[in-house]
């Protein structure tokens, strides 16, 4: 029987794993349509969106597991804020609206891919952050 730590551990690696496989698309997807990111993004998508996740996880993995959850849960919360500022609500190139039309379904689809799994990993992670651990033990 699997340990509730290494259950979860597991549901955590595949949220990050799908998050990170829907993210490439998503980022193939601004190539193709030709929407670059500006530094700051790139810079907060290789931190926040991309790495903090495999932190908190390793954290999780670590036995730091509070931690982790909670890092996990900001770091999707964040990426989840950060892609609908950008994809659905400031003016800018990155404002799905603005996509040239040959690839708006892919940009579009691919950008609430993220989101949903960006909410999903959110939620799941701030339900182990606040989960007493006293009582599964």
């Amino acid at each position: 029987m699997e340990t509730p730590v290494r259950s979860e551990i597991t549901l955590l690696v595949i949220i990050a794993t799908l998050h990170l496989f829907i993210g490439g698309g998503h980022q193939y997807t601004h190539i193709l349509a030709g929407v670059q990111n500006s530094p700051l993004q790139i810079l907060f998508i290789l931190i926040v969106v991309t790495i903090a996740p495999w932190v908190a996880i390793y954290l999780v993995w670590k036995r730091k597991f509070k931690l982790g959850a909670i890092l996990f849960s900001l770091s999707m919360g964040a990426s989840l804020v950060f892609g609908l500022m950008l994809h659905f609500l400031v003016e800018s190139p990155d404002l799905y609206l603005n996509v040239v039309p040959k690839h708006k379904a892919s940009f579009l689809y691919s950008a609430l891919g993220l989101a949903f799994i960006e909410f999903v990993g959110f939620a799941y992670g701030a339900r182990l952050a606040l989960r007493d651990r006293s009582k599964s033990m």
